[in-house]
């Protein structure tokens, strides 16, 4: 399938279920979720959902709540999008901002070593 279709189905799918989140669920764990990316498998039957959430405490409940959901997310998606068959959701915590986090604050202290390293040549 063309990668561009599949980019523009990614989007979208995104952009529904942030939607989704934030308008329909009662659940007000689901509302603190944050939807960092979609990727989609080439002939779109498997989407995987990454996402990341505010409040980090809660992350093993709004794991299983989107699981949970995940049925019906699918089947709204593929009405909206008028898809043919509806993607299977997987859902995946996003933890790229912590290791971000994690590497930047090695790599202060590799700086900071670097520079005490360099004022005792002087």
């Amino acid at each position: 399938m063309d990668r561009l279709r599949v980019e523009r189905v990614n989007k979208e799918i995104m952009r529904g279920i942030s939607e989704f989140l934030l308008n329909n669920t009662k659940d007000p764990a689901l509302k603190k979720v944050v939807i960092t990316e979609v990727r989609c498998t080439n002939d779109l039957s498997m989407a995987k959902v990454y996402f990341t959430s505010i409040d980090k405490s809660e992350l093993e409940e709004i794991s299983k709540s989107l699981d949970n959901l995940s049925g019906a997310l699918s089947g709204i998606i593929c009405r909206q999008m008028r898809l043919r068959f509806a993607p299977k959701l997987l859902f995946v915590f996003d933890d790229s901002e912590d290791r971000a986090q994690r590497i930047e604050a090695l790599l202060n202290k590799i700086a900071q070593g670097n520079v005490g390293n360099k004022e005792d040549d002087k």
